[in-house]
């Protein structure tokens, strides 16, 4: 038996040293975490999840919460530190249980029925007043976006909605600029530039747009099979053999140019031959273009995907300008508006990776709730409720794990706590007085409606 105990702590402490690597980070006034990875990267951030991919732990509880982190990530974006902090507390309560007598079985029973009566009082709970722009303001609390609250805020709402999901954002980060210049644009972003500069582009321009051909393939000479040996008498027939690739390769590119493209863009690579022949044609080239970039700027500019070029081939009219930050050049190609890509700024790397995880949770928790979420109020407001609707429902388990309930609904008030404690307040002091108000609010409440009956 003393061994069982002894595992059990081992296994709760190594989840309480977890919970505090990030504990200090939670709430609106949490504080940054300076990490350094094994390749001397310096990282400083208070995103949670960001803090628990970078702990390395070998030690299997420890890993379960991080586990457990991931998984809240995953499916909520944010709320990664206090899902850490809460299942933390909930195994520091349970050590105050085994003290008492209470087995294991029983407290896994009285949490279990806990968590059921805390999901049925959230779900009845009516949802918080506020809009998106509110939501994506409270997501970006105590993150360096806040310095920009408002811009960032109102960049989220309308990202969402013109994407419609946080999944399928797409995002440019480029460093040396301010966070207030981001932007969102509408359309696709290639991080390429045309192969060799593009001079050829610059000197062309049409108010109606460029017409844009896209090939899933590259322009490249056509490979023979590679099992299959030509045997050649001398140099002239070696010459010969080597111009039917060439023709083929020139006859693609001929094909190119009868389609009245003036940009071309391969998803694989282009032989010398061909640009050379292309750009003395007023056509620019860009290749090795990722696949589900090639769909993007498909549906943008309305124009199919072909698997090579011939005489059938069709284009689609688009709007291309060349911008360089920090010495790298992007193409921005817009037409329908159909796609769109978050423009993000900010002064150093590591000050930008900052800004796009603030804006994985911002967008994520704006797209949750645009697309049928509900909100609850925050603030540790909604966990001290469920807490005291535990307490007051306790009772009707009844035994010994009507105690590990009222564990459980301790353990829900470590969150405006802490969050009461990373401001400089008393957290002790800090929960009372919450319930204090949430008792007056209750009686209000009942008294309005019991007025109203009479």
């Amino acid at each position: 038996m003393s061994d069982n105990n002894t595992t059990q702590r081992l296994n709760i402490e190594a989840v309480k040293r977890i919970a505090e690597t990030v504990r200090t980070t939670l709430g609106p006034l949490g504080m940054d975490k300076m990490m350094v990875d094994g390749g001397g990267n310096v990282i400083v951030t208070n995103d949670g999840a960001t803090i628990l991919r970078e702990v390395d732990t070998a030690h299997p509880a420890a890993k379960m919460v991080v586990e457990v982190s991931k998984m809240q990530e995953t499916n909520a974006y944010d709320g990664t530190t206090s899902t850490v902090v809460l299942a933390s507390q909930l195994l520091s309560n349970s050590e105050s249980l085994f003290a008492k007598g209470l087995h294991p079985n029983v407290i896994n029973k009285g949490y279990a029925a806990a968590r059921n009566m805390a999901i049925e009082c959230l779900e009845g709970m009516e949802d918080a007043d506020g809009d998106l722009l509110s939501l994506a303001k409270t997501a970006i609390t105590g993150k360096s976006l806040e310095t920009s609250e408002e811009k960032v805020a109102q960049l989220c709402v309308e990202t969402i909605e013109a994407v419609g999901d946080a999944r399928e954002v797409k995002t440019l980060a480029a460093p040396g600029g301010a966070l207030s210049d981001s932007y969102l644009f509408r359309g696709v972003v290639l991080n390429k530039d045309f192969i060799g500069g593009g001079d050829e582009f610059d000197n062309w321009t049409d108010e109606d747009g460029v017409e844009v051909l896209l090939i899933n393939g590259g322009l490249t000479e056509i490979k023979g099979n590679e099992n299959v040996s030509v045997q050649v008498q001398d140099a002239n027939s070696y010459s010969q053999v080597q111009a039917m690739g060439r023709d083929k390769l020139l006859s693609s590119a001929k094909a190119v140019v009868s389609s009245g493209a003036k940009v071309v863009v391969c998803r694989d690579g282009v032989h010398d031959t061909a640009i050379s022949y292309l750009r003395k044609q007023g056509i620019s080239v860009v290749q090795r273009v990722p696949e589900s970039t090639m769909r993007r700027l498909s549906n943008e500019i309305g124009a199919p995907i072909h698997m090579f070029p011939d005489a059938t081939s069709t284009t689609g009219a688009g709007f291309i300008e060349r911008e360089t930050y920090n010495n790298v050049s992007y193409l921005f190609i817009h037409s329908q508006n159909k796609e769109a890509t978050l423009v993000l700024f900010g002064a150093t790397q590591s000050t930008l990776d900052e800004i796009q995880r603030g804006f994985d949770d911002a967008l994520g928790v704006v797209s949750l709730v645009k697309n049928g979420d509900s909100m609850r109020y925050g603030g540790g407001s909604t966990y001290l409720a469920i807490a005291m609707h535990l307490r007051a429902n306790a009772s009707e388990i009844g035994g010994r794990a009507q105690m590990a309930i009222e564990a459980f609904a301790d353990a829900l008030e470590i969150i405006p706590a802490t969050i009461a404690e990373n401001a400089g307040f008393d957290p002790l002091d800090t929960i009372l007085e919450m319930r204090h108000r949430r008792v007056n609010h209750q009686t209000d409440e009942t008294s309005q409606s019991f007025t109203a009956l009479i």
